[in-house]
């Protein structure tokens, strides 16, 4: 299949169909080049993560390699590459230099605050704050790990140093999901306090209950629906990153890391019951939404990649840490979103001319890139 795709055409999450949002606008900072420029890529080196999966994820994960091993590891693109680590690890490379090697080198910068120098990436790289940084915690790259950068030898520690120095409340919501994830492993609930470089003094704990209080506030219509109360239609949660996800995967993660108080564990079930609740009918509003439109398979198919596996990916790390086990009705809706994952990723390598997309709609074309690692994070079993 051959569609035509402009700017006004791909949109890729409900919430931004809802809204009528270019997908220059609401792609953000996802993609910096105005084209991806290629280089060759390394193989991925990476073996599949261990770990039970069903036939259809299976299935998903053989045509989500391909794409992210032939096309996620060939673009210059910061924010793509990170996301491609996620599935195949701390040493993948990018053509003949490990990826987090050549991110940190090329766009690590110096964040002056009074007469000191912190090391940060740029939030127009990084899209969110301590993006990359939530990324090297995810796949475990531990603190004496050392990158060469213009500021001279900077180290996943001295990154960590310079998250909390530079810690602005600010941040508000949902992008203060990466934060949580960094700050959490980084410092116990009994010794959570941290001082920034202008003096001010925070704790961990604070920080995670606005980021708890935030993914509330997004959910709180689907509660509603789950419960009954209301139907289920596009809510604040929509317009929160990658459709509502990340926001549950902080709390998740700040569970993993020892944070219980004020009834966090209570809090988490039901957002993640939530998440589960939502895989059936946000499916049936994107196929409402974006799929209504004339030539739109490949749009909507780019909002449920997103969608499905940032979810599934927030359920395996669920299961794996013990927070949360789904109940028969859940594994029968997780079941079906498996099988719709397995079909997209199947279509994204066998159906629709990605090189067009590529040359089209660059930003979107990085989207689906860092969706389709996400997604393969999920399928292969052991999602970090």
């Amino acid at each position: 299949m051959r569609e035509r795709w402009t700017r006004r055409q791909f949109l890729v999450t409900a919430g931004s169909a809802a809204a009528s949002i270019v997908a220059g606008a609401s792609l953000g900072h996802a993609a910096r080049s105005p084209a991806p420029r290629r280089t060759p890529a390394a193989s991925a080196g990476g073996k599949p993560r261990a770990g039970a999966v069903s036939a259809p994820l299976a299935a998903a994960a053989a045509d989500l390699r391909r794409i992210v091993t032939d096309r996620a590891l060939a673009v210059d693109d910061p924010w793509v590459l990170m996301h491609a680590v996620l599935p195949f690890g701390r040493d993948v490379r990018h053509g003949d230099e490990p990826v987090l090697d050549y991110v940190t080198r090329t766009w690590l910068e110096p964040v002056a605050r009074g007469a000191t120098q912190y090391p940060a990436f740029p939030l127009k790289v990084e899209a969110h704050p301590n993006h990359f940084l939530e990324i090297m915690y995810a796949i475990d790259v531990p603190p004496e790990r050392a990158f060469a950068t213009r500021m001279g030898t900077v180290t996943r520690a001295d990154l960590t140093r310079g998250a909390k120095a530079l810690f602005t409340p600010a941040v508000l919501g949902d992008e203060l999901s990466w934060t949580v994830s960094v700050f959490t492993a980084d410092l116990k609930p009994d010794a959570d306090g941290f001082t920034n470089a202008e003096g001010r003094a925070f704790t961990v704990s604070a920080v995670v209950e606005a980021a708890a209080q935030a993914a509330e506030a997004g959910y709180a219509d689907t509660v509603a629906a789950m419960r009954g109360t209301k139907p289920y239609a596009r809510s604040a949660v929509q317009a929160y990153a990658c459709n509502g996800t990340h926001v549950v995967y902080a709390v998740l993660d700040a569970l993993r890391n020892g944070y219980h108080a004020n009834r966090l564990p209570a809090r988490a079930t039901v957002l993640l019951q939530a998440a589960l609740y939502r895989l059936g009918p946000e499916v049936a509003l994107i196929d409402q939404v974006i799929g209504a439109e004339p030539g739109s398979q490949l749009n909507a198919d780019a909002a449920k990649l997103q969608f499905l596996g940032h979810s599934l990916e927030n359920l395996r790390f669920a299961e794996r840490h013990g927070i949360y086990t789904p109940t028969a009705a859940e594994q029968a809706a997780v079941r079906t979103a498996e099988e719709q994952l397995a079909a997209i990723a199947h279509r994204l390598t066998t159906t629709y001319d990605l090189d067009a997309l590529a040359r089209q709609v660059p930003r979107a074309y990085s989207v689906v890139l860092g969706d389709a690692c996400h997604a393969l994070h999920a399928a292969e079993g052991d999602a970090a």
